[in-house]
């Protein structure tokens, strides 16, 4: 799987993969010392994206609200949501954007920004190491001139009817809409459920460090 990272002029910020991410991302992780990115899992699992963002583009990152997530499959968008963007030991940017919600219409939404990109860079490889796999995954095609796959097209119709409601405590973008319903305070629990196999071990002295 190989993910580029795309940006609008208006500072809207999106990651488009090559291929369906298997699992739903509850969040992306960012790590303003190093650049790189984290994607963190509904599931808690995760992955390290392993090229880092251009240190042009940490400002834009700083003010996005949330980033879009994507995925194309022959040049048809076969994913497309948007989750809470964090950053690495940062705790006052979630209780600053902590009453900012994800679209209500994530599909025009991502449609939107897919067709505004002018900017973007690769952030993760299956070969890192082979020059020949960092230009765009898209090729020639103009991020504009991708189309939603017949399923998304047809959820997409449904997102421009004028009688669709959002309800904010129903489940959207695939992250609950149980107890807690904004997708920043999730992506929270998430991390903090991590650490406790960590913390465990420690007491126990063994090693609870994350998988390689």
């Amino acid at each position: 799987m190989d993910v580029d990272f795309l940006l609008t002029e208006t500072g809207e910020v999106g990651l488009l993969s090559s291929e369906n991410l298997f699992k739903k991302v509850a969040g992306i992780l960012f790590d303003h010392e190093n650049g790189r990115m984290t994607l963190e899992y509904t599931d808690m699992d995760y992955l390290d994206l392993n090229i880092p963002v251009e240190p042009e583009f940490f400002g834009t990152l700083d003010l996005a609200l949330f980033i879009h997530i994507g995925a194309v499959k022959n040049r048809f968008i076969s994913q497309a949501y948007q989750v809470p963007l964090m950053f690495l030991n940062d705790p006052y940017r979630g209780e600053i954007f902590k009453h900012v919600r994800t679209p209500p219409k994530p599909l025009e939404s991502y449609f939107y920004f897919i067709s505004h990109c002018v900017l973007g860079q690769p952030v993760h490889r299956l070969d890192a190491g082979d020059e020949d796999t960092l230009g765009c995954i898209l090729g020639d095609t103009l991020p504009s001139e991708l189309k939603f796959a017949p399923h998304l097209e047809r959820r997409k119709a449904i997102e421009s009817r004028p009688e669709f409601a959002y309800t904010p405590n129903a489940p959207t973008m695939g992250l609950g809409g149980g107890a807690v319903s904004h997708p920043s305070e999730r992506m929270k629990i998430i991390r903090e459920a991590r650490k406790r196999p960590d913390e465990d071990a420690e007491k126990d002295g063994s090693d609870g460090g994350r998988k390689d």
